[in-house]
């Protein structure tokens, strides 16, 4: 082989060299720079899943702390309730042993178990009504969308951009 030929293959050798070396910078320095976008988009996310999570473990917490108070003034009425009626059936005990004639017994009965039953449905619808409020107030959605707060093309569009 002549010289010429052999320094000739050894340009080429180290074009060649060269050149895979270029390709291979270049494709790891673009793989770094994917990466490091992916990296910077996913954090990105994630601070924005977080704020969402809050916001709804917020929302979640003051509808629980509204149910609680709620429950504890319907538990407060039962108490109350129970405590007149018992007055009531004291007075009536007194009522009843102190009637002079059969005629102002049956009076002091009737009176008694009528008010007892007026009391107990007006107490009943009363228990009814605040029952529904409680449940709508506590079964409404909440706030913002968790199929939004997961949506995959939100998630990973500044990960994965698409050309529109």
């Amino acid at each position: 082989m002549s010289e010429a030929t052999t320094k000739a293959a050894e340009k080429a050798a180290a074009e060649i060299q060269e050149t895979t070396t270029k390709a291979a910078q270049d494709f790891t320095t673009t793989a770094q720079d994917q990466f490091r976008q992916m990296v910077d988009a996913f954090a990105g996310n994630t601070e924005e899943l977080r704020e969402q999570g809050a916001a709804v473990a917020d929302e979640m917490r003051a509808r629980f702390e509204k149910t609680q108070k709620q429950v504890a003034d319907v538990n407060a009425g039962f108490v109350a309730a129970a405590q007149t009626e018992v007055t009531e059936a004291v007075q009536f005990a007194n009522d009843l042993a102190s009637a002079k004639t059969f005629a102002d017994a049956l009076a002091v009965q009737q009176n008694y178990w009528s008010n007892l039953f007026t009391t107990r449905v007006e107490r009943t619808r009363e228990l009814t009504e605040n029952s529904l409020t409680v449940a709508r107030e506590t079964m409404t959605p909440i706030g913002g969308s968790m199929t939004e707060m997961f949506d995959p093309s939100k998630m990973f569009a500044k990960a994965f951009p698409t050309k529109a």
